[in-house]
């Protein structure tokens, strides 16, 4: 079976419930690839890095190219990787960046509040989140214009005809790595007190970070910093749009916000994390070095662990999603993304508390991520 590596969730969720056997279904498509369909199944290679390695975090073609530190790195290298980032999104670090967060979200919103509609991603999710981020880090502001450019570039690669040579065009990921190193140099001459900065006095395994490892973790910083929280903050805005009673329960009931927003990260999970097969047999069906997809759409629906996984439901009882994946290559910026989403739903509902979807929105789901398509609302 030919099944695209860029599906939606529902389509992965689809093919799952019709063709997986032994809790995983095999594509031909590309280099081919297995996908991994159960909650227990995906939890379990997470975990198991000898068995499933992060020598391949993609079914895309190429992918099994490319050096993405930290996400490539196994064993006692991404250990100490992990180490050295982790006191840059500890809870206390994420608390006391909130105030900034929410002034950022609050300022963004009353630019636009008195228009009546807006673009939710290009105007508000897409370049609040890109700027949160560029503060987390230490970035300089005035380069916001030209990321979130390379960040539209990106998002549109995927529905190119070649995705890959869209995602290498000039406007891309050159693009991105060409700012990193910028970065570097200016670091290089102007320290400050920010995550490159402080990189200049790292070692890993003895030895001192390369620039080439550097302008890779930034670059990773980015691509998985920015996307993966707009898209779920599209997915629960929209939500909220059409489901009035559950509006009005955000609203009225601060006690259930974080409940809310967990149920919006397990109900909207679309990231199809990869690894490759350390040997054959790995997981009872894959062929050392061949692809295995983890999707956190099927893992987050699995009714054996969510009763009525379909169900936005605020209230549910156990809530074990693993939005952010699970075992040692778990997002480390899972609490800053948390706080994103729900600061900006906070000051939404503040300013616009009742809004809407306009005649003709497109309300289907596009493929892979919500965020690559213009989702409109009206007030």
């Amino acid at each position: 079976m030919e099944f695209d590596f860029f599906n939606g969730p529902s389509e992965y969720r689809r093919v799952a419930a019709e063709h997986a056997h032994g809790g995983a279904f095999y594509s031909s498509r590309g280099p081919g690839f297995w996908v991994l369909t159960t909650y227990e199944g995906i939890c379990e290679a997470f975990k198991d890095e000898d068995a499933f390695t992060v020598g391949r975090v993609s079914a895309a073609e190429g992918a099994e190219e490319e050096r993405w530190v930290p996400l490539t790195v196994e064993g006692s290298e991404h250990t100490e990787w992990r180490r050295r980032l982790a006191g840059w999104f500890t809870p206390q670090r994420i608390r006391e960046l909130t105030p900034r967060i929410r002034r950022n979200a609050r300022r963004r919103i009353e630019d636009f509040v008195g228009r009546g509609d807006v673009s939710f991603n290009e105007d508000f999710a897409r370049p609040y989140v890109l700027e949160n981020l560029m503060t987390a880090v230490g970035w300089p502001l005035d380069g916001l214009d030209h990321l979130l450019a390379i960040d539209r570039a990106m998002i549109d690669s995927r529905s190119a005809p070649d995705p890959r040579e869209a995602a290498y065009a000039d406007l891309g990921l050159p693009a991105l790595e060409k700012y990193a190193r910028r970065h570097i140099e200016l670091r290089r001459a102007e320290p400050a007190d920010d995550l490159t900065t402080a990189s200049f006095d790292w070692e890993i395994g003895g030895s001192p970070v390369t620039d080439d490892d550097r302008a890779s973790l930034l670059c990773v910083l980015f691509l998985a910093g920015v996307d993966s929280t707009v898209n779920h903050m599209a997915n629960a805005i929209q939500h909220l749009a059409c489901h009035e009673e559950a509006r009005a329960r955000f609203l009225a009931e601060r006690g259930i916000r974080s409940a809310a927003v967990e149920e919006f990260l397990r109900a909207n999970s679309c990231m199809y994390p990869g690894r490759m097969a350390a040997d054959d047999g790995v997981g009872g069906i894959a062929e050392r070095g061949q692809p295995v997809l983890l999707p956190l759409a099927l893992a987050n629906y699995d009714p054996e662990v969510f009763p009525h996984p379909e169900r936005i439901d605020f209230d549910r009882e156990a809530n074990p999603h693993i939005a952010f994946g699970t075992g040692p290559h778990q997002c480390l910026g899972a609490a800053f993304a948390r706080a994103q989403i729900l600061t900006a739903l906070e000051e939404w509902h503040e300013l616009i508390p009742h809004y809407g979807l306009p005649p003709g929105q497109d309300t289907g789901e596009p493929p892979f991520l919500r965020n690559a398509y213009d989702l409109r609302l009206v007030w």
